[in-house]
């Protein structure tokens, strides 16, 4: 089992480094979930049988994974940077004492593949140390504020609203937006953010119907908003992949008999099966894009291929993505927060735009702007923006 040995080898060790012997050291963490002590008893004996794996720990150590082949690439390249490993779910440690840890061991940067639940502690924690902590998985800031320390990798669902909408109007003028949406407080939120934007615009809005759907919709119900004459343009505001599914399949059907339909829809579609849904074209937004054809990404997925016979995630290659390029802009930049965010060197994978953002009347925290806009039409994927 090449995953289970990967996964031994982890327990024995609770840092990585890259090592050199020149330049000023510099240190980062990466905190994942790996739940280790639920692995492994106290004498370090595996608790699970051979043949199996512990899935709970699957997406934290697929992180550690691609965080370690970063850090190797690192090495590689003599950056004197040191890189501790922290199992975020740890039994035995609480994050505070981990934090504490961190600080004490001269750690400026932390990389934190958290859930929603922790980011508010995690922030404060690492803003009280003066530690840089990145949001690497959650689109939400977590109601952060006033905090110069925090940088949200995940655009929130505020900066898709307003990029989606701007899309929209840019690529779409003068065509008429049918926004399909449902009760909820993320919608009300979605629709609010159209809303608001459209009233701002006043002389170049769009023409946008809001149209509430319940979940025991008709074929009846969407066909009232298509045209027979003209291409139709929906959008729907919502963040359930549930309802989109239903949608998109009533669509699906009517598209046989009206002419084409276009469906703007939400960075949770990356989890859907378009396939599914012919003769539509659908386009969506992500901040994480990349075709995986550059050198990197094949080697990775070639390692992958032959060591774990498996496909690296997305986790890999988010992690490699983040530690490596974090890595050598804290290397050039050191505690100068401003300038190294504001870089557009070490690209790996993604492009990021991380700008400060301030609902107060200071930073409350640092965000990535930048969205990738895909279409799906005709059975093929292509970057649209």
């Amino acid at each position: 089992m090449k995953k289970l040995s990967l996964f031994v080898f982890l327990a024995i060790c609770s840092t990585a480094a890259a090592q050199v012997t020149t330049g000023q050291r510099h240190k980062m963490a990466i905190f994942t979930p790996l739940y280790l002590d639920n692995a492994f008893g106290a004498d370090g004996s595996y608790t699970y049988s051979g043949k199996s794996f512990p899935k709970a720990s699957i997406p934290g150590l697929e992180f550690y994974h691609g965080a370690s082949m970063a850090i190797d690439s690192l090495v590689k390249l003599n950056i004197p940077l040191d890189v501790y490993i922290y199992d975020s779910k740890s039994a035995k440690q609480s994050l505070e004492s981990q934090v504490n840890k961190a600080a004490a061991d001269g750690v400026e940067w932390i990389i934190a593949n958290c859930a929603i639940n922790e980011l508010d502690r995690l922030s404060k924690l690492a803003a009280s140390k003066k530690m840089v902590l990145i949001n690497a998985m959650v689109p939400n800031d977590g109601n952060v504020r006033n905090n110069p320390y925090f940088v949200v990798i995940n655009s929130t669902l505020p900066t898709q609203g307003e990029q989606i909408y701007a899309y929209l109007k840019k690529n779409y003028p003068g065509q008429q937006v049918i926004y399909l949406t449902r009760k909820g407080s993320s919608e009300t939120y979605l629709r609010s953010v159209f809303e608001t934007l459209n009233k701002v615009d006043r002389s170049t809005a769009m023409h946008i119907k809001f149209t509430e759907v319940k979940d025991s919709l008709s074929a009846a119900q969407i066909a009232a908003n298509l045209f027979k004459d003209r291409s139709s343009l929906f959008v729907i505001g919502s963040l359930d992949n549930g309802f989109a599914d239903k949608l998109l399949d009533q669509l699906s059907r009517l598209s046989k008999t009206y002419p084409q339909i276009t469906v703007m829809g939400m960075p949770t579609w990356d989890n859907l099966n378009f396939s599914k849904y012919k003769g539509l074209d659908l386009v969506y937004s992500t901040p994480f894009y990349s075709s995986q054809l550059d050198i990197t990404s094949r080697n990775i997925i070639s390692y992958y291929n032959s060591k774990m016979y498996a496909r690296p995630s997305d986790l890999v290659f988010r992690a490699y993505d983040l530690t490596y390029h974090f890595g050598r802009l804290l290397n050039q930049y050191g505690n100068d927060i401003a300038a190294a965010l504001a870089s557009k060197e070490y690209r790996v994978f993604y492009d990021y735009d991380i700008q400060p953002v301030s609902k107060t009347t200071k930073i409350d925290y640092y965000e990535n702007k930048k969205l990738y806009f895909l279409e799906y039409s005709n059975g093929v994927f292509k970057r649209v923006r």
